[in-house]
């Protein structure tokens, strides 16, 4: 995973942006560059995907990007009985379960900008 990079949210459509002289909206927004495939096939590698950072808590079951153990990653999270467990795309039946004074979720990734390539 390539650290976080902020970036502000583009301008709606028929809208001009504003400046904001406090930068608030940046923080809001960071891009990750996907390295390698533990969540093919929805992520592979070069895809890169929008964290709203925001949302550095658990909202439900989805994809994050989180620091587990000092260690950030890319991880799909689901509540479970016992708690919550974490898991990549390409092998969640090695989803195991996570204390929660190891995982910190940094932000939530809310969609993805991938390339593909046919033939």
């Amino acid at each position: 995973m390539t650290p976080i990079v902020h970036q502000p949210m583009p301008a709606a459509i028929g809208h001009t942006t504003v400046p904001l002289p406090d930068f608030s909206d940046t923080a809001r927004w960071g891009l990750v560059e996907v390295k390698d495939s533990l969540n093919a096939p929805r992520y592979e590698p070069g895809d890169l995907l929008h964290v709203d950072l925001r949302r550095n808590y658990f909202a439900g079951d989805a994809c994050y990007a989180v620091e587990i153990a000092g260690q950030q990653s890319i991880r799909f999270i689901q509540a479970r009985p016992g708690g919550l467990h974490v898991y990549t795309r390409s092998n969640p039946g090695a989803a195991y379960p996570i204390p929660p004074d190891l995982l910190v979720i940094l932000g939530m990734v809310t969609y993805a900008t991938t390339t593909r390539r046919v033939g």
